[in-house]
């Protein structure tokens, strides 16, 4: 049986005295998002690593485009140990849901955030003094101690302190600002997926950081380097925690490569529906421009999906009736399909799935991205809020 959560843009909006959770607004597309699968990634990925070493699952880019509270609650229920967002509205949406565990910024902040971190107990990552005075001054004025990660740059050039410089940086904060308490530090990959020799000597660099830490007594009790492709493919880099991002929503993390868990697999469905089918005579355009002319009477289909949706132009082709049927033109709303070549009837309202399977075909993330030169995890962000997004167990 599937139990289903509806959580898009219509749950803000009143009909009479009714809510829309309660009475939730129809529409001509969806993303059926499995909470079960999610479930069973996290499982996977938790045996992929020691008991005594900590999952953050990220959630940035609300959470891949998954939706970030909802897959938080989920999360959460799994005895998730933190979550990782990069922008300080994450973390405080993340709060006012009422998530309780820690919450890890993974990019700067700036000093007039230090409040509303204090404030909702909030650990940012630091590599700078300019900040930790900041937050010290404000924990000072709440009586908190306030918890940081202190990146260090290994070679990704991004952001964190040079290596040479962590031991001094970490043993000021200790002797100047007694408000700030470091928890942890951390390091990123530049090319994990792919520059094996290069990540070995990140690894090694991040390895003689802890070494000169603890001879001077100052190793923080977390220390994490892995992300998704740290934790499949370099075991020596998962320390004390691991960040798991792409793979925890069954995405690749290699680009062209399937490469997963056996068992790690999407969470999403993206589904719309035919709203009009008509003939185009040969010779005719079909949508905007010429980029499709037909050379025949050709059957087309209209789909409410379009680039105002997250479908790029250059989408190559969608599953109609268990088949695979080419995109020809696009609009902000909706694509247009050539179903002349499809088998069986085919009438107006019919469903589409762009993302998932129908019958025995199936149209993943990574083959759609590869045609709209992207990236699976970049274009299903790109998925706009009037696409209601509906969780369901199995």
């Amino acid at each position: 049986m599937r139990r289903k959560v509806t959580y898009n843009l219509a749950n803000s909006i009143t009909i009479g005295e009714d809510q829309t959770e309660k009475y939730p607004i129809p529409e001509v597309n969806e993303i059926d998002i499995n909470l079960s699968q999610l479930q069973r990634n996290f499982s996977i990925i938790r045996n992929l690593i020691k008991p005594d070493i900590k999952i953050m699952a990220v959630l940035k880019g609300d959470a891949y485009g998954h939706g970030m509270v909802p897959i938080a609650y989920e999360l959460e229920h799994c005895k998730c140990d933190t979550f990782g967002v990069v922008r300080l509205i994450e973390a405080f949406s993340l709060r006012k849901a009422g998530i309780k565990i820690p919450i890890i910024l993974l990019a700067p902040i700036i000093p007039l955030q230090a409040s509303w971190i204090t404030i909702n107990d909030i650990t940012p990552m630091v590599d700078n003094e300019e900040i930790v005075e900041a937050l010290d001054e404000s924990a000072s004025e709440c009586n908190k101690i306030v918890n940081i990660h202190v990146k260090i740059n290994t070679g990704l050039n991004r952001y964190g302190i040079e290596p040479k410089e962590a031991v001094n940086f970490i043993k000021k904060i200790y002797d100047k600002y007694p408000n700030v308490k470091v928890e942890g530090i951390y390091t990123h990959f530049q090319n994990a997926e792919f520059d094996e020799n290069f990540t070995i000597k990140q690894i090694e660099c991040f390895n003689e950081v802890l070494n000169r830490l603890e001879k001077e007594n100052l190793r923080p009790k977390i220390a994490h380097a892995a992300g998704s492709a740290g934790i499949l493919m370099y075991p020596q880099s998962h320390y004390d925690m691991v960040r798991c991002g792409i793979i925890l929503y069954g995405l690749e993390h290699k680009e062209g490569e399937k490469d997963l868990p056996d068992g790690v697999k999407p969470l999403v469905t993206l589904k719309g529906r035919i709203l009009k089918i008509k003939t185009i005579k040969a010779g005719e355009t079909g949508g905007y421009g010429d980029r499709f002319i037909a050379k025949k009477d050709t059957k087309v289909a209209i789909i409410g999906l379009g680039y105002g949706d997250g479908i790029s132009r250059g989408w190559k082709e969608v599953l109609i009736a268990d088949q695979r049927v080419p995109v020809v033109n696009y609009f902000m709303d909706g694509i247009m399909v050539d179903i002349s070549n499809l088998k069986g009837k085919i009438k107006e309202f019919d469903e589409a799935v762009i993302i998932g399977s129908q019958g025995a075909e199936n149209i993943s993330w990574e083959e759609a991205s590869k045609y709209v030169s992207s990236y699976a995890d970049e274009q299903i962000q790109r998925i706009t809020e009037r696409v209601p997004k509906h969780y369901f167990y199995e």
